[in-house]
């Protein structure tokens, strides 16, 4: 702000759906008015325009929804915004920054984020500060701490006048829980209208939404099985006139769950009571509670509805399942010993900790969490207003009002294998935050479950109540009357159900491509499906089943049958045919589904009609995230390693010494931007990576036997010195490697070089620079690999193929254009590639110096 006065406060505003883009606000907030920053955290809910473009400087924290669209308190913001113009000349005075959060997961990662950096510089605002962004599917706190300590403060600095010296922190304010111990209890409608409101966004959800009764719940599955996480049910809830729900069909149901009563019990012996009242609390969790007099009345803002009893409070509304947030650590800190004050400290302060408490993969819960930290009790106050919101789940709905007064929801249970944390602790008892490094109570058995998904697929019974409110969704059958594909997977086909009980009126086809793995164990809806068909509801029903053998049998462990984007590229013609005629792609599933199915749908109808389709809205996705990972390195980076450290430990682990041990996305992610960071002449960039991963690994092997398939009985002479005497000996040899070595690989990455086109008016390089250029950026990924812990191979693949013109194109390619395929980068985890021993000559060997 040369020649004008600095700024004299920042404005932090806040777009969440869940609540994590709020205490991020918070935690900014709270650091910069630490360093000297006046800040002020404001909730876009309440956005004013006059006020945020006044405000001069502000920084945005923004979340987006699955689906790429604002978070509900954050819509009115997008909307003004795309509204303004440049002309107005209104942004001229505002500097800003921008910070997205999202999961890479889902196809539109962090769009909001970007929408709102880009619109902000276009209508003449100033960025002050490179817009960040945090996956939530990786290292989101991390990620987010980096970026403030990456140069915030000194961005700031010329705009923001500091208050000339740091500001204490002060302890968060605290109001105690009172108990009144009284026999009744507060209608639901009462608590609604009792003088409260919501103090957060999460809270929001507490008021806004309607208790309904459940009217019936049955198992969707062939064969159910809790134990290895096997179930999915199918949950009708009462929609009547008095429920206050409109809904459309395949709408979303947002459904606050509950914890379960052992979670509950596990907790209460940890939370500080009065000891007046501890016996006669712990008897009865239906003791009141409610905020001490003096805070009482219209203008109180509370984290959920007042008063309620303590049971309702710890199984309804607070989050046993989840590590303490930042907020949390900062406002219980002041109540505990302090020897307990100093080690929350050094966690506060120790960004891998904060990643390791946080991460969602290993999910700490508030037992594990508080009982390894040796810091109880803990004042029962403190705790219920700052432990972690439960936070509503969403649900396609998979009925139509025109079919059912009730609305009904499929419901399949998640679970993945308890992740010990063993590791994780010594690691943090060896930084001083936690005292022992065993723990008798934090032993885990078995399978982690899902919270909502395992409360209504294993304790919800007809007659419960279930807190639910409907949010709008963008997924709608669409009003013309022009061909329907639906392509779904597993619980995935539950807004489809929706949908073809509105089909039934029209004369267009609908069509169905639905997959699970066998249709003797968990093919849902089935008889719904086949009555659907033989009345003509559907055109055609296409089952895809990827656990079943040729014979027919179950195959649990080997991907052996077939996908819906393959049964998709098996009748390509007719999916043009549908297209051109006006048709609609549905698909709803988990991202990867959606992603394998838009490859399927790119290959037939390429990059730009796909590109087109999608803009007409005509391509409708409906997904969500796969299976989480565990995104924190298990060695504390306590120094950054230093390059010839790396350098030296770099090694080419075989992937027959992999443990099939999946790596995180968001670590693939990192070693592809290390890649984009190679040399290159001319600043061509000629590198080309393609990532198969989960049965894209599959793909890519499956295109390899294709290749070698047609190859004639001369080319088996010659090829490999005649080492198999045709195909099928070669094929039975792929195979044995396939579990042995490929699909042990996490991730393979196809290595490819886009050669430099003649331009007239430059220079034209040579091929092996540009090779070279594609080395580097491998070398870089290596290099990355070794940092992270992840074991790496660079492979020449089968070498025929990659040379061939039907490999280039296999990668979207062209040959004749001297396009080159190089090999396939192997990544995965090993458990011993410690082992792997390297020697080297010395640099007198291989190195001539010459002086004259």
């Amino acid at each position: 702000m040369e020649g004008a006065a600095l700024a004299t406060k920042c404005h932090v505003y806040f777009g969440t759906q869940t609540g994590k883009a709020e205490g991020f606000a918070h935690d900014l907030c709270r650091e910069a008015n630490s360093q000297g920053f006046p800040c002020e955290v404001f909730d876009l809910a309440n956005f004013s325009p006059g006020k945020f473009i006044t405000c001069n400087v502000a920084i945005l924290i923004l979340a987006n929804t699955g689906d790429g669209e604002p978070t509900d308190n954050a819509t009115g913001f997008y909307n003004w915004l795309r509204s303004c113009r440049k002309e107005d000349h209104a942004f001229a005075q505002l500097f800003y920054t921008v910070f997205g959060l999202g999961d890479r997961q889902y196809v539109h990662f962090n769009r909001v984020g970007r929408f709102v950096d880009e619109r902000l510089e276009l209508l003449g605002a100033q960025r002050i500060y490179q817009q960040g962004t945090g996956d939530d599917g990786g290292t989101i706190q991390q990620d987010f701490t980096e970026w403030i300590h990456g140069g915030l403060w000194p961005a700031l600095d010329p705009i923001l006048a500091r208050t000339g010296d740091d500001s204490p922190e002060l302890p968060l304010p605290v109001l105690e829980a009172q108990a009144s111990f009284d026999s009744w209890l507060c209608p639901a409608q009462e608590k609604r209208n009792a003088p409260y409101s919501p103090k957060d966004v999460l809270s929001r959800a507490y008021f806004d939404s309607y208790e309904v009764r459940v009217l019936r719940v049955g198992e969707l599955r062939q064969v159910q099985s809790v134990a290895d996480g096997e179930s999915t049910v199918h949950v009708e809830l009462d929609a009547g006139a008095d429920s206050h729900l409109d809904y459309h069909a395949a709408g979303t149901l947002e459904v606050l769950p509950q914890n379960d009563m052992q979670d509950v019990e596990q907790i209460l012996p940890l939370l500080w009571i009065p000891q007046q009242s501890r016996t006669a609390v712990l008897a009865d969790l239906d003791s009141m509670l409610d905020l001490p007099g003096a805070h009482r009345g219209s203008g109180a803002k509370v984290a959920f509805p007042l008063p309620c009893s303590l049971k309702d409070a710890l199984v309804k509304y607070c989050d046993l399942n989840t590590a303490p947030t930042r907020q949390m650590l900062h406002a219980l800190k002041p109540h505990f010993k302090p020897d307990v004050q100093f080690r929350i400290e050094k966690l506060l302060n120790d960004c891998w900790a904060m990643s390791v408490i946080q991460d969602r993969a290993l999910a700490w819960t508030q037992f594990e969490f508080w009982t390894s930290l040796e810091a109880t009790p803990l004042p029962l106050g403190a705790f219920l207003q700052y432990c972690p919101r439960q936070r509503a789940r969403p649900y396609t709905i998979a009925s139509s009002p025109l079919q059912s007064a009730g609305i009904q929801i499929a419901v399949s249970l998640t679970s993945w294998p308890k992740l010990h944390l063993d590791d994780f602790i010594e690691a943090l008892r060896a930084r001083g935050i936690i005292l022992t490094a065993t723990n008798s109570g934090l032993q885990r058995k078995g399978r982690r479950y899902g919270l909502c998904s395992f409360w209504m697929c294993t304790r919800l019974r007809k007659g419960d109540l279930v807190a639910v409110r409907v949010r709008p969704s963008s997924f709608r059958l669409t009003s013309r009357d022009v061909p329907v594909i639906m392509i779904a997977a597993g619980a995935g086909v539950a807004p489809f159900r929706a949908f073809w009980s509105e089909l039934r009126y029209r004369e267009a086809p609908a069509i169905l491509l639905f997959g699970c793995k066998h249709p003797d164990r968990d093919w849902i809806y089935q008889k719904e499906m086949q009555t659907a068909r033989r009345h003509n509801i559907l055109a055609e029903l296409i089952t895809a089943f990827s656990r079943q053998d040729a014979a027919g049998a179950f195959v649990p462990t080997v991907q052996c049958g077939s996908y819906v984007q393959r049964r998709l590229r098996e009748m390509h013609s007719r999916v043009r045919e549908w297209v051109s005629a006006g048709g609609i792609v549905y698909m709803c599933g988990s991202t990867a589904m959606g992603k394998a199915v838009l490859e399927a749908l790119t290959e037939i109808f390429g990059d730009e009609r796909i590109l087109q389709l999608r803009q007409e809205g005509r391509i409708v996705q409906e997904l969500w995230g796969d299976t989480l990972h565990v995104s924190v390195p298990l060695k504390p980076p306590a120094k950054r390693k230093c390059v010839e450290d790396v350098i030296r430990k770099r090694r080419s682990i075989f992937p027959k010494d992999y443990t099939g041990e999946a790596v995180a996305d968001s670590q693939v992610h990192q070693l592809l931007e290390a890649a984009r960071w190679a040399p290159t002449h001319g600043k061509t960039e000629p590198w080309r990576f393609v990532v198969f991963a989960a049965e894209g690994r599959l793909r890519l092997i499956e295109a390899t036997l294709s290749f070698y398939s047609s190859q004639s009985p001369s080319f088996w002479a010659q090829a490999w010195n005649g080492e198999f005497k045709g195909f099928p000996e070669f094929k039975a040899h792929v195979d044995k490697q396939r579990s042995a070595k490929w699909l042990k690989c996490s991730h393979l990455i196809s290595i490819c070089m886009r050669r430099q086109q003649y331009q007239e008016g430059k220079r034209l390089f040579p091929e092996h620079e540009e090779i070279a250029a594609v080395s580097c950026a491998v070398q870089n990924m290596h290099l990355e690999a070794t940092s992270l812990g992840v074991a790496a191979y660079w492979s020449s693949w089968f070498e025929h193929f990659t040379a061939s013109s039907d490999g280039i194109h296999f990668h979207g390619l062209n040959a004749q254009e001297g396009d080159k395929w190089l090999g396939v980068f192997c990544i995965g985890h090993s458990d011993i590639a410690h082992r792997y021993r390297a020697s080297r000559r010395s640099v007198d060997d291989f190195t001539q110096w010459r002086s004259t």
